[in-house]
This record gives C-alpha cells, structure tokens and sequence, in this order.
C-alpha cells in the first residue's frame, strides 16, 4: 500500500495538532515501556512482551503524526506518511518491528529469548530517535 492508497481508504485523516494528546501518548509509551524494563522477562515471556515494546514505539509515531496535523489508523500507513513528511529519517525499522509483533499476534509465532531480548533493545533505541523529532513538535 502506497500514501496515496492509505489516503483513499480513509486510514489516514487530516486532524487538528493537539499537544495534549501527544503527550498523553508520550506517556502511555512510557508506562509500557517501564513495565518491560521492570518485569522479570524470560524464554516463555519474552513473546508476550514484544507487541508491548512495539506499541510503545508506535505510540511516539502516532504522536508525531498528530502533532503534523493528522490521524492515522494504520501501521503501515504510519510508516508511508512519516516517509513523506520526513525523508531523511528511516521507519524501515519500525515496518519490521510490525512484521514481528503481527507474526506473535495473528500467527501464533514465538520468539526466542536471546533475539526478543535484542527486538526489544533496539525498539527502546529507535524510541529514542523518535522522539527527538517529537520534541521538536511540542
């Protein structure tokens, strides 16, 4: 699916910016994120954790998405308009981090402790990235 495709089919919605809201999910990512940071994660946790550290990450887009003006409802079309209104800036990362977390969530797929362990590093460290750009917009 293509931007434009995204915009046809309604998954992606001009919005008023609302600091509040992006902060609000600032926050929430942050909750999620302490949570992984505090549990005690293991080899038959670690899948469960994985789409929590995703939504966190997501989170931080979908802030900046509203903070640029717009709502969007899809996780790939997440990744097309941020591509857009920021080219410099990969999200080729978060694309595969949604690969993972749906392979978990709708095909039932596991994953093992060292690479979730890595997964999720390198989701908290792309968080980091994010949310500078964020940060710009409040």
């Amino acid at each position: 699916m293509d931007l434009g495709e995204c915009k046809r089919k309604g998954f992606i919605k001009l919005t008023k910016k609302n600091k509040e809201f992006a902060k609000s999910l600032v926050e929430i990512s942050n909750i999620k994120e302490n949570t992984i940071k505090t549990a005690t994660i293991n080899e038959i946790n670690i899948s469960a954790y994985i789409p929590m550290a995703y939504d966190s990450l997501r989170e931080i887009l979908e802030a900046i998405c509203i903070m640029n003006g717009y709502k969007v409802i899809s996780h790939v079309c997440i990744d097309k308009l941020l591509s857009s209104i920021y080219p410099r800036v990969s999200f080729n990362d978060f694309d595969r981090f949604r690969y993972v977390r749906n392979s978990i969530n709708y095909y039932g797929k596991k994953v093992g402790f060292k690479e979730g362990k890595e997964i999720i590093s390198k989701i908290f460290l792309l968080k980091r990235e994010y949310l500078k750009i964020l940060q710009e917009l409040l």
